[in-house]
């Protein structure tokens, strides 16, 4: 039996099919989740700030932050990965089923049936930190261009 090698060729294919299936449920999620925020209870919750990281050199290509969850989409290595925090103390503020339905849109979006490539190992769960807001909300007001603030 011969054993069957990946070519440099085939590898960076590989790579770019997947990091194209990867921007795509990033996009997919972005839509999703702004499409859910109208549902929250108050106008802090409906709130999110969105930064174009690309134009800076940073690994950060774009961020979504809101006081509920952050979403961001990031280069490592030349791969790309989806990188999301949720707030778990704002549970108390909205009740169980908004508390996981911004979750439940990236998983459902990045999930091994979802996609025709496997991007579940692209997709990573961080801590939330309120500061990540504060800094992208901290470039808008320096006026940053490629960067907007929304309350839906």
């Amino acid at each position: 039996m011969s054993k069957t090698t990946t070519t440099p060729a085939n590898k960076e294919d590989a790579l770019k099919g997947k990091n194209l299936t990867v921007q795509a449920a990033y996009e997919s999620i972005l839509k999703e989740v702004k499409g859910a925020l109208p549902q929250y209870p108050t106008d802090y919750h409906r709130t999110f700030i969105e930064v174009d990281y690309s134009t800076l050199g940073m690994s950060c290509r774009h961020g979504f932050f809101s006081p509920l969850i952050h979403l961001q989409l990031e280069e490592v290595d030349g791969q790309l990965l989806i990188r999301f925090s949720r707030n778990v103390v704002i549970k108390q503020q909205i009740g169980y089923y908004f508390d996981g339905l911004l979750t439940r849109i990236v998983y459902r979006n990045t999930a091994e049936a979802a996609t025709s490539v496997f991007i579940e190992d692209a997709v990573s769960m961080e801590a939330f930190n309120m500061d990540d807001f504060r800094q992208a909300n901290g470039l808008i007001l320096k006026g940053f261009k490629g960067g907007s603030k929304v309350t839906v």
